[in-house]
């Protein structure tokens, strides 16, 4: 198979590199042609350059390639020059520039050497090198440890990272308490690269396991959000279950919820059913702390720094989650307009809990048999014909019932939209009929029916 090679080889690495299997060959000849381009500028002035970490550690699995990485021998400050208006600062401080293409940014970044990480984040000193081996010796995991020259076809693999990826082993480059101590991210990037989606089961190396298990304290030095980061990717895993199942058991999942550091090993095992696969992360969230009170909930939201949109959305799910409708028609349709996409979910997870018998907010379960009838009477459930928005206005209420602007008049409109979820109405003069029904002229308005759900 023909190579794309740039128009000048590069400086060669201080490695002896491989040919390129088939897998990786093919990849190479879908390569962007910006990527060539920036190979190409690098060798015409006298750099090494090749493709580095997670890209090749995908294409040899054959899965989409996400972000094309490039370690160069070029200082950052000579690529600042070399790409001018093209390249972008974004971490010059620790080598590496951005290089924008045709809607694509690129990273490029400077081989280095570095001294101790004292904080559990970053190098407290760098210093750019020349030596490919010794940059890819610092890094995480042997899957994340190989490079690629593109001119040459060339696989650079010191630390047998592919031999790993054959066994299906997470291991670290060099020693792994050095590794953990350096940067305690690793602790959790090495949970997340547990799972692969191919149903194949992967391991961690031994050292590597005793190591996380002795660093793990080490956690609280890293920043809350780029744990939850971590976490969140690991959420969206087929197997995102036995991964955290495994981190409680590591004593890691303490640094991810410390207010609610034991999770039933039950609710681990539902997480990977089928049921739950097509699940967003708020309701995989509301989920797996189940067992805790919504305040608990909203306090480890909170702790995580997690979006304003998730925390609303893993609140409002966890909270709702105690309550289920009756197995009443009307009932139904107002629960399935207040939840929306939440709705299936809702009763999805109701029945998996009901059925691994693990309480609710702490509370005591439901009947099973109660909620089967509910799931029966949702899937006979008719789709709605009546708008999701009020048929009437204000002033239309007004007119007919004498009712003046104020608060009686909010919450008597919120009684008629809810009847015509209700009862299903796409029509104003039945909607006209129904309000003639109403005792609206008597009684506490803070007592009238309203569209919500519980």
């Amino acid at each position: 198979m023909e190579l794309p090679k740039p128009l000048r080889s590069a400086n060669e690495a201080d490695l002896v590199g491989e040919p390129c299997p088939p897998n990786l060959l093919r990849w190479l000849a879908t390569l962007p042609v910006r990527v060539i381009e920036i190979l190409d500028r690098l060798a015409e002035h006298g750099h090494g350059a090749w493709l580095v970490g997670g890209c090749v550690r995908d294409a040899w699995f054959g899965d989409e390639v996400g972000d094309i990485d490039i370690c160069s021998t070029c200082p950052p400050e000579e690529m600042l020059t070399l790409f001018g208006s093209d390249a972008i600062p974004t971490g010059v401080e620790f080598g590496t520039v951005t290089i924008k293409g045709d809607g694509e940014h690129f990273e490029v970044t400077t081989l280095r050497t570095e001294s101790q990480y004292r904080d559990g984040r970053r190098p407290e000193h760098v210093e750019w090198g020349t030596s490919l081996e010794e940059d890819l010796s610092r890094r995480d995991f042997t899957i994340n440890s190989m490079a690629v020259d593109v001119a040459r076809g060339l696989l650079y693999d010191p630390f047998e990272g592919k031999a790993d990826m054959e066994a299906n082993v997470i291991r670290a480059v060099g020693n792994a308490h050095l590794r953990c101590e350096e940067d305690a991210l690793r602790i959790l990037r090495a949970y997340r690269f547990l799972e692969r989606g191919t149903g194949q089961p992967w391991r961690m190396d031994l050292d590597l396991k005793e190591a996380i298990q002795l660093h793990s304290k080490r956690l609280e030095m890293v920043a809350v959000e780029r744990r939850w980061n971590e976490v969140k990717k690991i959420l969206m895993k087929p197997g995102a279950g036995n991964i955290l199942n495994n981190m409680m058991q590591d004593g890691v999942l303490r640094y991810i919820f410390p207010n609610c550091q034991f999770i039933s090993p039950k609710i681990f095992h539902a997480m990977d059913r089928d049921e739950l696969k097509e699940t967003s992360v708020p309701q995989l969230l509301s989920f797996l702390l189940v067992e805790y009170k919504p305040k608990e909930v909203f306090e480890a939201m909170k702790f995580l720094k997690t979006s304003k949109e998730t925390m609303k959305n893993t609140s409002r799910f966890h909270e709702r989650l105690s309550h289920l409708p009756k197995p009443m028609t009307g009932e139904l349709r107002v629960f399935r307009h207040c939840l929306g996409q939440d709705a299936f979910p809702h009763l999805t997870f109701r029945k998996l809990l009901a059925d691994i018998e693990v309480t609710i907010h702490g509370l005591p379960q439901m009947n099973l048999e109660d909620i089967d009838n509910v799931i029966a009477m949702w899937g006979a459930l008719q789709p709605a014909m009546s708008p999701s928005e009020c048929l009437v206005d204000g002033h239309w209420i007004m007119s007919r019932s004498g009712v003046g602007q104020g608060i009686r008049l909010g919450r008597l409109k919120d009684w008629l939209h809810r009847i015509q979820i209700e009862k299903d109405i796409d029509d104003r003069l039945k909607l006209e009929h129904e309000l003639s029904l109403l005792p609206f002229g008597h009684g506490d308005h803070e007592n009238w029916p309203r569209l919500q759900f519980p």
